[in-house]
């Protein structure tokens, strides 16, 4: 075993600059992992672990079954991770590559599409969600952050590992989406009250855009169906995450019930 108790050492001036810089993990084709609870629902999923570094003050050398994990010294670790003080692991996997051509749908697919978010919390909450009902696949479009970062894991308790994802931009989604002759529904405050008579039942894409600017004009000006939640109080919205969960909950109940004769 590899015990490292330098900050100098060249792992973890590596691993310093992956935790600072989106860009540099996407370059290397990696990304991170915090906690026992992610990493090993990471590997379940069958993601490539490539690298496990563990505190001194760990227990969970035999947890893992994992060839040459590197050990560091307390001080060390409370420099690779977000969650200092709460979490003894951390590791490094390989970053998938899938796209749209990768994507293979169902007879009757449930789809999540996440255009243009910003914030990484609500990627993850939203992944989290996703998982908990088991849609088809997860379409992130020209994201504005990584959706592979600690903070988005963290939030999706590990569920994006179980969920397909697939990466991709805004116009090669909008031909996707009108080529699959998929029922799209975008979440947008300007949109028709949503009515649970609407039917979700069939083949389906929900679309949601950032938290701040909402979806771009590209998809407004399509003729696709624009929904919005109903709210009767002062505020105008809900977080992303929440009008999210409040769709895909209702698309799966849509499924559950008996179908008529």
């Amino acid at each position: 075993m590899i015990y490292i108790e330098s900050l100098q050492n060249e792992r973890i001036k590596k691993l310093v600059h992956w935790l600072n810089k989106p860009a540099m993990r996407k370059r290397d084709q990696i990304f991170l992992v915090e906690g026992e609870r992610e990493i090993s629902r990471a590997i379940r999923s069958g993601y490539d672990l490539k690298d496990l570094f563990i505190s001194e003050e760990s227990e969970l050398i035999k947890a893992f079954k994992v060839n040459n994990p590197i050990m560091c010294s307390k001080e060390v670790f409370a420099k690779l991770v977000i969650r200092r003080g709460t979490v003894r692991s951390l590791a490094v996997f390989s970053r998938p590559n899938k796209g749209l051509a990768d994507l293979k749908l169902s007879g009757n697919p449930f789809i999540l599409i996440l255009d243009g978010i910003e914030k990484p919390g609500n990627i993850g909450a939203l992944m989290r969600t996703a998982n908990a009902v088991a849609v088809d696949a997860v379409v992130f479009s020209s994201l504005k952050c990584d959706p592979l970062s600690s903070h988005s894991i963290r939030n999706s308790l590990g569920g994006i590992f179980n969920t397909p994802w697939f990466e991709s931009n805004t116009s090669d989604v909008q031909n996707f989406l009108s080529n699959n002759n998929l029922k799209s529904y975008l979440m947008d405050p300007n949109g028709k009250d949503f009515s649970f008579d609407i039917d979700l039942d069939g083949p389906c894409a929900i679309v949601l855009g950032s938290e701040d600017q909402g979806l771009g004009e590209s998809w407004k000006n399509n003729d696709l169906q624009k929904l919005k939640i109903p709210m009767n109080g002062i505020v105008d919205s809900l977080n992303v995450s929440v009008a999210g969960a409040v769709m895909l909950y209702e698309v799966l109940r849509q499924r559950r019930l008996p179908k008529s004769q």
